[in-house]
Protein backbone atom coordinates (compact mmCIF):
# COMPACT_ATOMS: atom_id res chain seq x y z
CA UNK A 1 0.00 0.00 0.00
CA UNK A 2 1.32 3.76 -0.80
CA UNK A 3 1.85 5.96 1.88
CA UNK A 4 -0.63 8.30 1.79
CA UNK A 5 0.44 10.14 5.69
CA UNK A 6 3.86 9.43 7.28
CA UNK A 7 3.82 6.88 10.24
CA UNK A 8 6.91 7.39 12.37
CA UNK A 9 7.69 5.62 15.64
CA UNK A 10 9.01 7.43 18.49
CA UNK A 11 10.14 5.66 21.90
CA UNK A 12 8.57 2.44 20.49
CA UNK A 13 5.12 4.28 19.66
CA UNK A 14 3.56 4.80 16.25
CA UNK A 15 2.52 8.75 15.91
CA UNK A 16 1.24 10.57 13.10
CA UNK A 17 1.82 14.41 12.21
CA UNK A 18 -1.52 16.47 13.12
CA UNK A 19 -0.22 19.03 10.51
CA UNK A 20 0.44 16.36 8.02
CA UNK A 21 -3.08 14.78 8.68
CA UNK A 22 -4.55 18.15 8.41
CA UNK A 23 -3.47 18.64 4.75
CA UNK A 24 -4.58 14.98 3.71
CA UNK A 25 -7.81 15.81 4.62
CA UNK A 26 -7.94 18.74 2.95
CA UNK A 27 -9.68 20.40 6.10
CA UNK A 28 -11.28 23.78 5.08
CA UNK A 29 -10.13 25.73 8.84
CA UNK A 30 -6.53 26.48 9.42
CA UNK A 31 -4.58 24.04 11.12
CA UNK A 32 -3.94 25.25 14.51
CA UNK A 33 -8.24 25.98 15.23
CA UNK A 34 -8.49 22.59 13.46
CA UNK A 35 -6.60 20.95 15.64
CA UNK A 36 -7.11 22.78 18.74
CA UNK A 37 -11.01 22.40 18.36
CA UNK A 38 -11.25 18.86 17.93
CA UNK A 39 -9.16 17.81 20.89
CA UNK A 40 -11.60 20.09 22.72
CA UNK A 41 -14.75 18.58 21.35
CA UNK A 42 -13.53 14.84 21.26
CA UNK A 43 -11.79 14.84 24.84
CA UNK A 44 -8.38 14.12 23.37
CA UNK A 45 -5.85 13.56 26.10
CA UNK A 46 -2.32 15.50 25.88
CA UNK A 47 0.72 12.78 26.43
CA UNK A 48 -1.79 9.98 26.07
CA UNK A 49 -3.50 10.49 22.41
CA UNK A 50 -0.76 13.04 21.16
CA UNK A 51 1.96 15.11 22.30
CA UNK A 52 2.68 18.76 21.71
CA UNK A 53 6.30 20.03 20.82
CA UNK A 54 7.39 22.99 19.54
CA UNK A 55 8.38 23.28 15.60
CA UNK A 56 12.65 23.33 15.37
CA UNK A 57 13.60 25.28 13.11
CA UNK A 58 13.02 29.02 11.97
CA UNK A 59 9.43 30.33 11.70
CA UNK A 60 8.73 31.15 8.38
CA UNK A 61 6.23 33.94 9.29
CA UNK A 62 9.03 35.26 12.07
CA UNK A 63 7.14 35.33 15.48
CA UNK A 64 6.66 32.34 17.77
CA UNK A 65 7.61 28.85 16.80
CA UNK A 66 4.55 26.83 15.86
CA UNK A 67 3.12 24.24 17.61
CA UNK A 68 3.50 20.53 16.31
CA UNK A 69 1.26 17.47 17.29
CA UNK A 70 2.22 14.13 17.02
CA UNK A 71 -1.01 11.93 17.62
CA UNK A 72 -1.54 8.48 17.80
CA UNK A 73 -3.10 6.16 15.42
CA UNK A 74 -6.27 5.61 17.14
CA UNK A 75 -6.60 9.86 17.46
CA UNK A 76 -5.48 9.92 13.95
CA UNK A 77 -8.39 7.67 12.85
CA UNK A 78 -11.07 9.14 14.78
CA UNK A 79 -10.10 12.40 13.55
CA UNK A 80 -10.37 10.66 10.06
CA UNK A 81 -13.59 9.54 10.53
CA UNK A 82 -15.24 12.48 12.23
CA UNK A 83 -14.39 14.59 8.94
CA UNK A 84 -17.32 12.43 6.72
CA UNK A 85 -15.33 12.97 3.50
CA UNK A 86 -14.18 10.36 1.40
CA UNK A 87 -10.59 11.90 2.24
CA UNK A 88 -11.78 10.58 5.74
CA UNK A 89 -12.40 7.45 4.85
CA UNK A 90 -9.20 6.43 3.07
CA UNK A 91 -7.17 7.66 5.54
CA UNK A 92 -8.79 5.78 8.30
CA UNK A 93 -8.33 2.38 5.98
CA UNK A 94 -5.22 3.50 5.71
CA UNK A 95 -4.46 3.70 9.28
CA UNK A 96 -5.91 0.36 9.97
CA UNK A 97 -4.06 -1.38 6.70
CA UNK A 98 -0.96 0.20 8.68
CA UNK A 99 -1.51 -1.41 12.25
CA UNK A 100 -2.53 -4.85 10.34
CA UNK A 101 1.24 -4.48 8.75
CA UNK A 102 2.59 -3.55 11.91
CA UNK A 103 1.14 -6.55 13.85
CA UNK A 104 2.02 -8.73 11.25
CA UNK A 105 5.37 -7.69 11.60
CA UNK A 106 5.75 -8.38 15.23
CA UNK A 107 4.65 -11.68 15.46
CA UNK A 108 6.07 -12.93 12.35
CA UNK A 109 9.87 -12.65 12.99
CA UNK A 110 12.76 -11.45 11.11
CA UNK A 111 14.39 -13.75 8.64
CA UNK A 112 17.65 -13.35 11.20
CA UNK A 113 15.33 -13.53 14.30
CA UNK A 114 13.90 -16.79 13.17
CA UNK A 115 16.79 -18.51 12.37
CA UNK A 116 18.42 -17.41 15.57
CA UNK A 117 14.82 -19.04 17.16
CA UNK A 118 15.39 -22.05 15.13
CA UNK A 119 18.92 -22.46 16.26
CA UNK A 120 17.99 -22.01 19.78
CA UNK A 121 14.92 -24.53 19.54
CA UNK A 122 17.63 -27.29 18.47
CA UNK A 123 19.90 -26.75 20.96
CA UNK A 124 16.65 -26.78 23.63
CA UNK A 125 15.47 -30.14 22.37
CA UNK A 126 19.39 -31.70 21.78
CA UNK A 127 19.26 -31.05 25.49
CA UNK A 128 16.52 -32.33 26.59
CA UNK A 129 15.61 -35.90 27.93
CA UNK A 130 12.88 -38.15 27.66
CA UNK A 131 9.84 -37.16 30.06
CA UNK A 132 11.37 -33.39 30.15
CA UNK A 133 8.49 -31.75 28.37
CA UNK A 134 5.65 -34.02 30.61
CA UNK A 135 7.83 -32.78 33.87
CA UNK A 136 7.99 -29.18 32.64
CA UNK A 137 4.33 -28.64 31.62
CA UNK A 138 3.73 -30.42 35.28
CA UNK A 139 6.07 -27.82 37.12
CA UNK A 140 4.30 -24.73 34.48
CA UNK A 141 1.17 -25.52 34.79
CA UNK A 142 1.04 -25.52 31.16
CA UNK A 143 -0.77 -28.31 28.96
CA UNK A 144 1.83 -31.03 27.48
CA UNK A 145 0.57 -30.54 23.83
CA UNK A 146 0.96 -26.79 24.22
CA UNK A 147 4.54 -27.57 25.29
CA UNK A 148 5.37 -29.97 22.57
CA UNK A 149 3.59 -27.35 19.36
CA UNK A 150 6.10 -24.54 21.14
CA UNK A 151 8.64 -27.14 20.95
CA UNK A 152 8.57 -27.99 17.65
CA UNK A 153 7.77 -24.28 16.71
CA UNK A 154 4.12 -25.04 15.57
CA UNK A 155 3.27 -21.86 17.76
CA UNK A 156 4.85 -19.50 20.07
CA UNK A 157 4.84 -18.41 23.79
CA UNK A 158 7.49 -16.96 25.46
CA UNK A 159 7.40 -18.16 28.72
CA UNK A 160 7.00 -21.85 27.77
CA UNK A 161 10.30 -21.20 25.66
CA UNK A 162 11.72 -19.89 29.15
CA UNK A 163 10.76 -23.29 30.87
CA UNK A 164 12.43 -25.16 28.00
CA UNK A 165 15.48 -23.15 27.48
CA UNK A 166 16.07 -23.47 31.63
CA UNK A 167 15.52 -27.01 31.71
CA UNK A 168 17.98 -27.99 28.57
CA UNK A 169 20.27 -26.11 30.30
CA UNK A 170 19.62 -27.83 33.85
CA UNK A 171 20.45 -31.13 31.92
CA UNK A 172 23.53 -29.64 29.60
CA UNK A 173 25.15 -28.58 33.30
CA UNK A 174 24.28 -32.14 34.94
CA UNK A 175 25.88 -33.67 31.92
CA UNK A 176 28.61 -31.60 31.89
CA UNK A 177 29.22 -32.19 35.93
CA UNK A 178 28.91 -36.06 35.37
CA UNK A 179 31.43 -35.83 32.42
CA UNK A 180 33.84 -34.32 34.27
CA UNK A 181 33.99 -35.89 37.28
CA UNK A 182 34.01 -39.36 35.04
CA UNK A 183 37.43 -38.00 33.60
CA UNK A 184 38.60 -37.42 36.81
CA UNK A 185 37.90 -40.36 38.19
CA UNK A 186 39.20 -42.05 35.50
CA UNK A 187 42.52 -39.85 35.79
CA UNK A 188 43.42 -40.94 39.56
Amino acid sequence: MNELIKITERDGQRAVSARELHQFLEVGRDFSNWIKGRIEEYGFIENQDYEVFAQIGENSNGGRPSKEYALTLDMAKELSMVEKTEKGKQARRYFIEMEKIALQGKLLPSNKNKDLQLELFDLIRANLLKGDLVAVAKEYGFNKNTVKSVLYYNTYNPEIVQALYHKALLNKNKLRHELETMIYELKR
